[in-house]
Parts: C-alpha cells; structure tokens; sequence
C-alpha cells in the first residue's frame, strides 16, 4: 500500500491494492498435491475461491461453513471435477466445531497439513458509539476468537506430524487504521499479531503461519456490497462509494496473482516468511528485501 491513500470507510474483509500492473500468472497445477487443505468459510466468496484454487493445485480439501446447504453445494461441484472433499458444517465461534472437524479430517485423510483460516464478518458500520455492542464484540469473536480455535484444533497434529502450515486472512483493516469499521479492523489487527507471536512460538518446530491479505476480489461480501449500492445507509453507502472507487480506478486485485500467492504460502515455498504480513504483491524470493524475519 502506498503512503498515498484513498478515502477509509473501513471494512471488508479483503480491501486491498492489488499488485502494479495488475497481472495474473497461473498457479502450479501440483503444487498441493498428496496435501489435506482445511478451509474455514468455504461455502461461497472468498472461501469459496480458495477451495478452488486449492483443488487447481491438487489438494484434498476439508471444506467448514455455519450455512450446511451452499457448504454441501460447493463440495459437490468440487468433486465433480475430481477433488476429494470432506465437508463439514461448522460455525467458528461454537467452542467444540473446529475440534470436531478436524477429528473428522484426520479420521478420513489421515492428517490436515494447511489451515486456511477464512471465516469472519465485516461487523458494524459507524462511530463506535454509535454501534452495537454485542454486533461489535461478536466481530471479535468471530473473527479473532474462531482462528485461535481454529488454530488450536490443528496444530497438535501439526507438531506431532509431519508439520504444516496456518494461513490467516487478514486486511488492510489490520494493518492501517479503518474509521468507522472499528470492529472488524481491531479484528484483524488482533489476527495479525496473533500471527506474529505464534510464528515465533512455532519457531522450534515444523509449522509455518502466514498473515495473508489477499486484495480486493469481485466476489463474495464484495460483490453482494456493491450490487446493493446504494442503500440509503450513510455508513453501507461510504463503503459502496469507496469500493466503486476502487474498482473503477483498476485497484481491485488479479485472482491470478493472488491465487499464486495463497499457494506459495500453502505449499512451503514462503516458510521463511512465517509471521509476516504478506500481500499478493510481496516480492517472495527475493533474499534481500528485508522482510523474511519471522523464522
């Protein structure tokens, strides 16, 4: 992101320049292969995307959503093009869902070896005052909350496996401040440094987590945001406003560069980058740019 910024109404989950240029690349058809990907909020959007880009590459996916019905509709178009799929419904902030799912992952593939911590809501919209208490706490709990456990589920198998590797969404919300969004950008502040510690705590062992921030895409809470523009809501229209801005000044991100990212993240080409902030344009590879410290 560039010092130079546009105006901050502050939400959605993906909200970022994509890369100069805005070139895609093909991702690696095998990169995943023979691996167990756990995607969480993987019935449609974001999720959605990720499971595909994850099959694209090979992988066997264990797919989680509260929503059973379009959860069960996305693992059948996935097996439908040859991909082994275990979904299971399961909503983040129940205490026991992530445990028993990946129970149920182990039992049918025998191990998860990457996480994709996916699920979370944008929050309320306004001045903080102004919001609703349990909505804003229930972004917490959702989005900061779900990936501990999330990540607690998976990770004794991790440790006492072959290893692996925790991919966490986070936003430009996290990483900047985002007025009016209050909820959702200290969420993923939260989940950026939540990456952070558990990348040096991980240090001894097999286990890699990344803070990924995968762009702006034309899809999911995206998509549904601006095909409802406007409103009539001050707070939803000063989003919509900026999202059409975006769009329309061609900052929306490539999938193709993200995909490619997610799966160099995915498959241990970035392991040295384990605790960083990375975004679809991060210069991976490159050994003097500074940033491979988190190992």
């Amino acid at each position: 992101m560039t010092t130079a910024r546009t105006p901050e109404p502050g939400v959605l989950a993906d909200a970022v320049r994509p890369a100069p240029g805005g070139g895609t690349r093909r991702p690696d058809a095998g990169a995943l292969a023979g691996r167990t990907v756990l995607i969480t909020g993987a019935s449609r959007g974001l999720g959605r995307f990720f499971a595909d880009v994850c099959a694209g590459a090979g992988a066997r996916l264990v797919l989680t959503a509260r929503s059973s019905r379009p959860l069960l509709d996305a693992a059948d178009e996935l097996r439908a093009r040859d991909t082994e799929v275990l979904a299971v419904p399961a909503d983040v902030t129940d205490p026991r869902a992530m445990s028993r799912a990946v129970e149920r992952a182990v039992a049918a593939y025998g191990a998860v070896d990457v996480l994709v911590n996916n699920a979370g809501v944008p929050g309320p919209l306004g001045p903080l005052w102004e919001t609703d208490p349990d909505q804003w706490w229930h972004t917490l709990d959702t989005n900061v909350r779900g990936t501990v456990r999330a990540c607690q589920a998976v990770l004794p198998g991790m440790l006492s496996g072959r290893g692996g590797r925790i991919v966490n969404i986070v936003s430009e919300a996290g990483h900047h401040r985002w007025p009016h969004a209050s909820a959702y950008s200290v969420s993923k502040a939260a989940v950026i440094k939540l990456t952070e510690n558990l990348a040096a705590e991980l240090r001894p062992h097999p286990v890699s987590v990344f803070a990924f921030h995968p762009g702006l895409l034309d899809l999911g809470i995206t998509r549904s945001h601006l095909a409802r523009h406007p409103t009539g809501d001050r707070w939803t229209d000063m989003v919509g406003d900026w999202l059409v801005d975006q769009r329309d000044s061609g900052r929306f991100a490539a999938p193709g560069d993200t995909a490619r990212m997610l799966l160099r993240l995915a498959s241990g080409e970035a392991d040295r980058y384990s605790g960083r902030y990375l975004t679809p344009d991060t210069a991976i590879g490159d050994t003097h740019d500074g940033h491979a410290q988190g190992r």
